[in-house]
C-alpha cells in the first residue's frame, strides 16, 4: 500500500484537509504537464494559513483531477526553504507545485532543490 500525502510527519508545514473542514477556498489552482509540469504564483506571506484546492490535468485540453485541499503554512514553508521571497517584495512569495515523473505532486523552489510530496495525480485513461 502506497503511503497518503503528505506524511503526517509534515503537519506543520502542509495539512490535506477533508471535505468536512473545508468552508472557504482561498487559492483554487490548476496545473497541467504541458506547462513544464508545474504551477506556480505569488501569495501574500500573510495569507498564511493559505486553503488551496490543486487540481491537475495532462494538457490545457484535458478534463482536471483533484490531487486534494490543503491548509498551507506559508511561513513554515519559507523557513524550511520549499517555497522562496519574491524578489524586490517583503511579503510576497512564490509557491510552485511540481508533477515529478514518480506521479508525486511536490512543493519546491525550482527543480535543483529538495521537495516536498503532497500527493498524487489520479491515474486516468489518455
Amino acid at each position: 500500500m502506497s503511503p497518503e500525502y503528505p506524511l503526517p510527519g509534515m503537519a506543520h508545514l502542509v495539512r490535506r484537509l477533508q471535505n468536512s473542514e473545508v468552508s472557504e477556498i482561498d487559492r483554487d489552482w490548476t496545473g497541467n504537464d504541458e506547462s513544464a509540469r508545474q504551477h506556480h504564483g505569488r501569495v501574500n506571506l500573510n495569507e498564511s494559513p493559505l486553503r488551496l484546492r490543486l487540481s491537475w490535468k495532462h494538457s490545457p485540453k484535458d478534463s482536471s483531477h483533484l490531487v486534494g485541499i490543503y491548509e498551507l503554512d506559508l511561513r513554515r514553508l519559507l523557513d524550511a526553504g520549499y517555497i522562496r521571497v519574491e524578489p524586490k517584495t517583503e511579503n510576497e512569495i512564490r509557491l510552485r507545485f511540481y508533477h515529478g515523473h514518480d506521479n508525486l505532486i511536490y512543493i519546491q523552489v525550482n527543480s535543483n532543490e529538495a521537495g516536498l510530496p503532497v500527493g498524487r495525480v489520479p491515474h486516468t485513461t489518455q
